[in-house]
C-alpha cells in the first residue's frame, strides 16, 4: 500500500506540475499587450547611420516599390524608423516590426522571422550581420520570404476581423452553389445570383467593393492559362456586371497597364493569382480587380473568385487588400 501511496503522490505532484506549467504558458500568451500601428506598416529599428547607409536604401526601396496592378503608385509598406535605444515598450507592440543591426561578431549573418514576440498579433524580422554588404545580401536572399510573413499577417488580421459579423444568407447562399465556405462581411450584399455566378456588393461614401464567384466546367489545362482567365472573366462581367449607364458593362482594362499574373499554392493546390485594371464600357468608370483560379477537382469545375474596388481620387491598396482576404477566406465543403 506504501509503494501504491508514493506512486500516487508522484502522479499527483506531476500533475499539478504540468497544470501549473500549461497555465503559465496559456497566462503569458494572454498577458501579451494587443498589437498597434496602421495596416500595411512597418517599424523600422535601427541605428541612424545603418538606415541612412545602402543598406537602408535597399530596405526602402524594397518595401517602397509599387504595388502590383493598381492605377496609381502606391508602396507596398509604409516605413517608420527609430534607432534602438529609442524602441521603447510602447513601440515594441507594433504590429510589423524589422530590425536590422550590424554586429562584427558575428562570422555569417543571421536572419530570424519572428511572431508574438512583444504584442499580439505580431510578425518581427531581424537581419543581424557583421557588415554593410553582408547585410544587404541577406535582406535580398530573404525579401520573398520576408515580404510574405508580413502579407499573411496582414491578410489574417482582416479575416479575424471580419469573421466577427458576417453575411450569414450570403454565406450559406455561396456555400449551396459553389460547395465553398467563404466568410462575406455583414456589409455586403447580394446583388446577383445566377446559375454558376454570384455577385456580392459593398457600396459606401464614394468607394464601391465587390466579389465575383463564377465556375465552368473543366476540360483540360487551359483553365490556368492568364489569356483564358482574362477572357472567362470578360465573359460573366458582360453578361452579369452593368454599369449605370444603358448596355454599359464591366470589363478588363488594359489600354495603359496589362493584367499581371502568376502561380501560387492554394489549399495545397495550383491556383493563378491575376491583378490588373477594369473599367466599364460606355461609361467612366474603373479600378484594380484581383483574383484567383483554381480547379475543384472534386466537381471538375474551374472556379474564380475575384475582387474589385471602385474609389475615384483615394487610394485603392487597403481597399483591394481587404476584398483579396475576403476571397483568401474560402474552404472547400467537404
Amino acid at each position: 500500500m506504501k509503494i501504491y501511496s508514493r506512486i500516487l503522490k508522484v502522479c499527483l505532484c506531476f500533475w499539478a506540475a504540468t497544470s501549473l506549467f500549461t497555465s503559465c504558458v496559456a497566462d503569458e500568451k494572454s498577458l501579451k499587450a494587443e498589437s498597434t500601428g496602421k495596416p500595411s506598416e512597418i517599424l523600422i529599428v535601427s541605428e541612424k547611420a545603418l538606415w541612412k547607409s545602402s543598406a537602408g536604401d535597399s530596405v526602402r526601396a524594397f518595401f517602397g516599390g509599387p504595388e502590383v496592378g493598381l492605377p496609381q503608385p502606391e508602396p507596398l509598406y509604409r516605413l517608420a524608423q527609430v534607432e534602438e535605444d529609442e524602441f521603447n515598450r510602447l513601440l515594441q507592440s507594433h504590429r510589423n516590426i524589422f530590425i536590422m543591426t550590424i554586429d562584427s561578431g558575428f562570422t555569417k549573418p543571421l536572419v530570424e522571422l519572428r511572431r508574438d514576440i512583444w504584442a499580439a498579433p505580431q510578425r518581427v524580422v531581424k537581419i543581424t550581420a557583421s557588415s554593410i554588404e553582408s547585410l544587404k545580401s541577406s535582406f535580398k536572399e530573404k525579401q520573398a520570404e520576408i515580404l510574405n510573413l508580413y502579407e499573411n499577417a496582414e491578410i489574417e488580421r482582416l479575416q479575424k476581423l471580419y469573421s466577427k459579423s458576417l453575411n450569414l444568407k450570403a454565406t450559406d447562399i455561396v456555400r449551396k452553389k459553389f460547395n465553398l465556405s467563404l466568410n462575406i462581411p455583414a456589409d455586403y450584399y447580394l446583388a446577383v445570383n445566377k446559375e454558376n455566378f454570384v455577385w456580392l456588393r459593398r457600396e459606401a461614401n464614394r468607394l464601391s467593393q465587390g466579389i465575383l464567384i463564377y465556375t465552368y466546367a473543366y476540360t483540360d489545362t487551359i483553365a490556368y492559362n492568364p489569356a483564358k482567365i482574362r477572357s472567362v472573366r470578360d465573359q460573366f462581367t458582360q453578361l452579369f456586371v452593368p454599369g449605370p449607364s444603358d448596355s454599359s458593362f464591366m470589363i478588363v482594362a488594359d489600354e495603359f497597364v496589362q493584367p499581371v499574373s502568376r502561380k501560387l499554392s492554394l489549399k495545397k493546390e495550383l491556383a493563378v493569382e491575376m491583378r490588373g485594371l477594369w473599367e466599364v464600357r460606355k461609361d467612366f468608370m474603373g479600378g484594380p480587380f484581383i483574383s484567383y483560379t483554381f480547379v475543384d477537382k472534386r466537381n471538375n469545375l474551374v472556379v474564380t473568385l475575384d475582387g474589385y474596388v471602385y474609389a475615384p481620387n483615394e487610394d485603392k491598396r487597403e481597399l483591394l487588400k481587404q476584398v483579396q482576404s475576403i476571397l483568401l477566406s474560402y474552404e472547400y465543403i467537404e
